[in-house]
């Protein structure tokens, strides 16, 4: 950057929504070509030269890298025009081209999901073993993992191009399609519903509701709304999920989609869960008492002391309530405004205990009165 006022530009490409309140610690591409924005877990960066190199937010590729994730890693790559791609766990992607005019990927194996910039001057694409999907401006996903190739289209349009034949194929929003060039022809299909998530008593687990038509469901976790940070995912035949207990405690950002007997995965609903250690209580409930007011309850062991917090965003910026005293039972809040989503903890912390205390929390919406 050659000018400070070039800022809107820098927040169009790291995908900050409000520039005055950036996380300590965030990395910014400063307008490199193509630069990770985010990696957690195990991730490889091998060179075109072969060299083998780790990886940290704020690295810049370049043309005939390969970026390779393990079985917990993650890993989000920004481009200059504002794009991101995230792959998850177990993918491996090799990039092609990344220049003013054009960004190609490889997906080797595994799983991305892309958010494109719509830019008429600019093309945005990503190959398969067996297709080349090529976008203007859209947020997709594409799998290829071992036989089974597919593509789901979330929003915009992505043309579908065979390699051996050039046959194309448009997939509108909320389509999907297996990526194989066997058959008739490309069968595009609607996108499954999302499965709508529901309040588990349970501590960590994280539930929806079935869907018909789906052989299996996806579950995954981010410390960001736009899951541009991911943190954990898995799948299951049955749409509950019980957190793995390595998972840091605090607030996650939830998707949960379910996937059709080929494999094409639908749409995703979303929600919030909280991560609690094991020594916290077991459950907590809420419930509405009226005229605004809500009680939240939990059972905890006496003689302890607890801190109270009630915020609108779950990393407490700015909370509407901080209480100090002995809560063994859980408390009551209140009058609060709505329609609004809040989220809430609780720590504990026995008298003269040298350990770190303990932390519950969850979340709730409101109603207009």
């Amino acid at each position: 950057m050659d000018t400070a006022h070039r800022w809107p530009e820098l927040q169009r490409i790291n995908a900050v929504p409000v520039p005055e309140r950036l996380r300590v610690g965030q990395v910014l591409n400063l307008g490199g070509l193509a630069a990770v924005l985010h990696v957690s877990g195990s991730v490889l960066l091998q060179r075109a030269s072969g060299l083998e190199q780790s990886l940290a937010a704020g690295t810049t590729l370049a043309k005939g890298d390969l970026l390779t994730t393990g079985r917990d890693g993650f890993v989000t790559v920004g481009f200059a025009d504002g794009s991101r791609i995230v792959l998850p766990s177990s993918s491996s992607a090799r990039l092609i081209e990344a220049h003013g005019q054009r960004t190609q990927l490889e997906l080797l194996s595994g799983r991305a999901e892309s958010y494109v910039e719509k830019q008429k001057e600019r093309e945005f694409e990503i190959r398969t073993r067996s297709y080349a999907l090529g976008v203007k401006g859209t947020h997709f996903r594409v799998r290829s993992e071992g036989a089974e190739q597919t593509l789901e289209v979330l929003e915009g349009k992505v043309q579908a191009t065979e390699l051996s034949g050039g046959r194309s194929t448009d997939v509108s929003a909320l389509q999907g399609m297996p990526l194989s060039v066997a058959g008739a022809g490309p069968e595009v299909r609607s996108l499954l519903p999302p499965p709508a998530q529901r309040t588990e008593t349970d501590r960590n687990t994280v539930a929806a509701q079935p869907v018909a038509g789906a052989a299996a469901y996806h579950l995954q976790l981010a410390t960001d709304p736009g899951f541009l940070r991911p943190a954990a995912e898995s799948r299951a035949q049955t749409p509950r999920f019980v957190l793995a207990d390595s998972l840091a405690t605090g607030f996650y950002h939830t998707r949960v989609s379910a996937l059709d007997a080929q494999g094409i995965e639908g749409q995703a609903s979303e929600g919030v869960t909280f991560m609690a250690p094991a020594q916290a209580p077991m459950a907590s409930e809420v419930h509405a008492l009226g005229n605004g007011r809500w009680e939240i309850r939990w059972t905890t062991r006496a003689g302890r002391s607890h801190t109270f917090a009630l915020a609108k965003t779950p990393d407490f910026a700015s909370p509407v309530v901080v209480e100090s005293g002995t809560f063994t039972s859980g408390v009551t809040v209140g009058p609060l405004d709505g329609p609004a989503r809040y989220y809430w903890r609780c720590r504990e912390q026995a008298e003269g205990e040298s350990s770190l205390p303990t932390e519950w929390g969850g979340s709730f919406e409101t109603t207009p009165p």
